[in-house]
């Protein structure tokens, strides 16, 4: 597809459905607090995922040229830069200056898995 848009959009349906998952995983072993309504934050949580990942698909194809790799890699580069920007350095920024380890560990934990699954989709999809 030649849309980073909704290239954007689908990869980040999927992600967020991983990331749910992955929520769900760490709620479970206890490494962070469950939710006060599970199913109304995973609706809440795909639909956002939905939203940032087209606007972070306008970034990757305004970007392309600039990532590094070929497709898949060049996805995949993608999606760690957006999880060290957003996830990482927000909770720090939680953990650190609220201290809700809880939150922190989320964003870093759920963010990893979900955003590197949105890069690889944006690479694999999305073509120039």
């Amino acid at each position: 597809m030649k849309s980073g848009v909704v290239v954007g959009a689908i990869a980040g349906l999927v992600a967020g459905i991983v990331g749910a998952i992955f929520g769900f995983i760490g709620e479970m072993i206890g490494l962070f607090p469950g939710l006060a309504d599970p199913v109304v934050a995973t609706i809440t949580f795909i639909i956002l995922s939905i939203i940032f990942g087209a606007i972070f698909g306008m970034l990757y194809e305004k970007l392309y040229g600039s990532c590094p790799g070929e497709g898949l890699m060049k996805g995949l580069y993608a999606g760690l830069i957006i999880w060290l920007v957003k996830d990482i350095a927000a909770g720090t920024f939680v953990g650190f200056v609220d201290g809700n380890i809880g939150i922190a560990t989320s964003l870093i934990f759920v963010g990893f898995f979900m955003w590197i699954v949105y890069g690889a989709l944006l690479g694999i999809l999305y073509k120039k």
